[in-house]
């Protein structure tokens, strides 16, 4: 259902003419090819309309392919790659920090101009940008803030994100609305920036609303193996709970598919982030009761703005980019499926980008008016 998932940003390039401090724009050096290369792209001539007969390579490095937000944004970096024309080698860490970092220097000796990188924590981002500026290959980072002790616009051109804590408050705030006062929270990966932020927001909702009980919350993970074992486990020791705050879609269509099997989904309400196929398909069902996201699309943006680095044209839009998401519940669903789904319009991506676009501009924007 990639073409629901295409189009949950209203986007343009923002012009800009200043260049980012200490980062050149050199090729990285041709070290060999890759057995990662994610797609075929066209070559110059194939494209007449090309700005640039320079051929570039981008490598795009992530957390796992088992968690659909990721396999989704990957497919969104594949489409940016076709339409721009540069090539793509990709590789998923399985989580681990060590092999994100041999991941990415093997990515720089098959020769990457540019790197779009969603870390797998802050630990690692440190030594990946030393190792890409060494070999002058631009960073993009997204979705997980790489610390406070790297700054966006200096040590790497910008960073692109959810806003998570606005996102944890507004999962919790659904399931408060809706009559639950007593829940459990099932999180993500302790000490990442996405899962501390949702919890963070997670407890200010909880915060304003003191009538509400947080029976029991843990630290997961990402994937549906995950939200399977914490939910059993959690509601074999809160039986009374009304409702399930989850890290992401992964955890809550786990939760939902146990609610399901033990026959309690219409006393149980199950909230999630990511606003995948799945979970939109699970709403229409009269399952899953929320979902918050759109912010799979940061990949393929994050790929624009590395592309256009490379072919010389600098990114001066906001180098902290958080965006606020689409909040969809099955009160709103209609709503949602009328402008996103029914409504569908292909993304240009060379009229985002500055190479063939000059006078494109950039604006995050996610709405259901």
């Amino acid at each position: 259902m990639k073409k629901l998932l295409a189009l949950l940003l209203t986007v343009a390039m923002l012009a800009s003419l200043v260049a980012c401090g200490g980062k050149d724009t050199g090729n990285a050096g041709d070290t060999g090819g890759s057995t990662n290369v994610g797609t075929e792209t066209p070559k110059a001539d194939d494209n007449k309309d090309n700005k640039t007969d320079k051929k570039v390579t981008i490598g795009y490095s992530f957390p796992t392919i088992n968690n659909e937000f990721w396999g989704t944004a990957l497919g969104h970096v594949e489409a940016a790659a076709k339409e721009l024309g540069f090539d793509l080698i990709y590789d998923d860490c399985n989580n681990d920090q060590a092999e994100q970092l041999n991941d990415v220097e093997s990515m720089i000796s098959a020769g990457i101009d540019g790197l779009v990188l969603g870390p797998q924590d802050a630990s690692v981002v440190a030594g990946i940008l030393d190792a890409c500026k060494k070999n002058d290959v631009k960073v993009v980072i997204i979705d997980r803030w790489p610390g406070n002790d790297l700054v966006a616009g200096e040590d790497y051109i910008a960073f692109i994100g959810p806003n998570d804590e606005e996102a944890g408050y507004q999962i919790a705030m659904s399931l408060i609305d809706s009559g639950v006062k007593k829940m459990i929270g099932i999180g993500g990966y302790q000490n990442t920036s996405v899962a501390e932020g949702r919890r963070a927001g997670l407890m200010k909702a909880l915060e304003e609303n003191p009538d509400v009980e947080l029976l029991q919350y843990e630290w997961a993970g990402e994937n549906w193996d995950d939200g399977d074992e914490y939910f059993r486990n959690m509601y074999q020791a809160n039986p009374d709970l009304e409702g399930v705050w989850c890290y992401n879609d992964s955890l809550a269509l786990a939760s939902v598919n146990v609610c399901k099997e033990l026959g309690i989904i219409d006393k149980v309400k199950v909230g999630g982030m990511d606003l995948l196929s799945p979970a939109v398909e699970s709403m229409q069902a009269g399952e899953l009761w929320f979902s918050t996201g759109g912010h799979y699309m940061q990949s393929a943006f994050g790929a624009v703005i590395v592309f256009d680095e490379i072919n010389g044209n600098k990114y001066t839009g906001d180098p902290v980019v958080s965006l606020n998401l689409l909040n969809v519940s099955q009160d709103n669903l209609d709503k949602f499926v009328q402008k996103y789904i029914d409504n569908e319009q292909p993304i240009n991506w060379k009229e985002l980008s500055k190479t063939y676009n000059p006078d494109a501009e950039l604006i995050f924007e996610l709405s259901l008016d």
